[in-house]
């Protein structure tokens, strides 16, 4: 279940930080080329599928931390508490 969210949150983040790009893009053309109608586009189009990806990412990196760390092979070796010389 963990491996599934943390990939659900790795497509998240990568698709909010896309569109927070392209909302950033867009409103920088808009003022290089003092077009408000291109800031409004932009912000009109690119920000509220943004902000909900974003939260969704935030709720699936929360519901993340609930579910425990799967230990690699080193970790389970020395879980016993032996030094290995």
């Amino acid at each position: 279940m963990r491996n599934v969210l943390v990939k659900l949150f790795k497509i998240c983040l990568v698709l909010f930080l896309a569109g927070g790009t392209c909302l950033v893009i867009g409103q920088l053309a808009g003022v290089i080329f003092q077009s408000g109608y291109l800031i409004e586009q932009s912000w009109d189009l690119f920000a509220n599928p943004t902000f909900i990806i974003s939260a969704v990412a935030g709720i699936i990196g929360f519901i993340i931390g609930y579910f425990p760390a799967e230990k690699t092979e080193d970790e389970e070796e020395n879980a016993s508490g032996e030094l290995k010389t």
